[in-house]
């Protein structure tokens, strides 16, 4: 696959403005449509809801926004992402609730991993945001990312900015499809203002709350994303933002559980990474994880295939990539160590063959139908698509 010349990238982002555009983003915050209709480029309609920014208005704000090289993570890097609830014990086979203890381990292993090159929390410790930083740092050298949406962890998390430096934090503002999550809008501010990195994910699902076609499930994470990397700009020019869309599966044949172990799940996140690069922004995305809830050589199987692609094409950035289970509900220390030496060991000559889908105009129509309502599982574009999008 020829990733330069391929116009289906250059159809993502071109559909992703025309979404911004005709369909908007519902937004029901003051402030957030203030700070965008003060620009003359973006107006809100009173009988939707919706929020709808001009493409020009788009371009500007990646114009201001930093480039890749910038970044100090470099290409081609995999690493610990998300934030499990549950830790597996792999002693047991029980879910337990994480711990300080955990999380340092984790830590100490991605910061002894070659192949490990950022850190995230990887699992969830409710309610101790400053803890978890210093115990992450304590641990860990690499460049990392945390969540924070309290006054004392954003705080931190700016100290830890100017100091140590190597730190981003994780926001989703995006509640696919296309609604602004109002509770997040107020630390989402705090963060830019105060000048903190942040990366602005999003997460659709196709077959539930996205297209059920790869084009269309690119467009609507990318139109998302884009959505919050302007708001960035607007807010601060110039704010060190990463793309962190993360287009996911609604696996039909599983009850549209999202399967993160299929080969189109790794394609869709390294095609929109591609995308990313040709607008030179960084780009975080996630791959070489599983649809198994225990380690096995299933999950050891679909994880190879990741690792081969993403070392064949080349990308950014890829989360989730070891110790992360069955739809991220839990994290496996010893899948972490294993699949550390899984990707260590892994080439490109292992790659799985795969064709992408064609480009498919009705994807872009089915998101204009749907606007931000998640009606896609009984879209006819869903009905007609299943069994022929997303096969490998």
């Amino acid at each position: 696959m020829d990733f330069e010349k391929n116009d289906f990238l250059n159809k993502i982002h071109h559909d992703a403005l025309r979404v911004l555009e005709d369909v908007g983003v519902k937004c029901s915050s003051l402030k957030i449509r203030q700070i965008f209709e003060d620009t003359g480029l973006a107006a809100f309609d009173e009988t939707t809801g919706h929020l709808h920014v001009l493409g020009p208005l788009v371009e500007q704000a990646l114009n201001t926004a930093p480039k890749r090289d910038k970044y100090w993570i470099p290409e081609n890097s995999f690493g610990v992402g998300g934030t499990a609830p549950f830790v597996y014990d792999d002693q047991t086979g029980e879910l337990v609730e994480p711990t300080f203890e955990h999380l340092a381990r984790i830590a100490k292993i991605v910061n002894e991993a070659d192949v490990a090159r950022f850190m995230a929390r990887g699992v969830l410790i409710r309610n101790q945001e400053v803890k978890v930083m210093d115990t992450i740092i304590e641990n860990c050298h690499k460049p990392i990312y945390v969540g924070t949406v309290t006054d004392e962890g954003i705080a931190r998390a700016r100290e830890i900015h100017e100091t140590r430096g190597n730190i981003t934090v994780q926001f989703s503002i995006i509640n696919s499809p296309l609604n602004v999550i109002e509770s997040m809008i107020d630390p989402f501010l705090s963060c830019i203002r105060k000048g903190i990195p942040i990366y602005v994910s999003t997460m659709p699902m196709a077959g539930l709350s996205g297209p059920y076609c790869m084009s269309g499930l690119l467009t609507l994470t990318h139109a998302e994303a884009l959505f919050a990397i302007t708001l960035t700009q607007l807010v601060n020019p110039g704010l060190m933002v990463v793309h962190a869309g993360l287009p996911s599966i609604a696996n039909i044949q599983k009850n549209y559980a999202v399967d993160l172990g299929l080969v189109s799940h790794n394609m869709a996140n390294l095609l929109l990474e591609k995308v990313n690069k040709r607008l030179g922004i960084p780009s975080i995305q996630t791959a070489c994880t599983t649809s198994q809830d225990k380690p096995n050589k299933k999950a050891e199987e679909e994880a190879i295939r990741g690792y081969a692609l993403m070392k064949k094409y080349g990308f950014h950035q890829m989360r989730h990539a070891f110790g992360f289970l069955k739809e991220l509900i839990s994290f496996s220390i010893a899948k972490l160590e294993r699949h550390v030496a899984l990707c260590r060991e892994t080439g490109p000559d292992q790659a799985p063959e795969y064709g992408i889908e064609p480009y498919d105009p009705e994807g872009l129509e089915a998101i204009k139908r749907n606007g931000s309502q998640a009606n896609f599982m009984r879209d006819d574009h869903t009905l007609k698509n299943t069994g022929k999008s997303f096969m490998y």
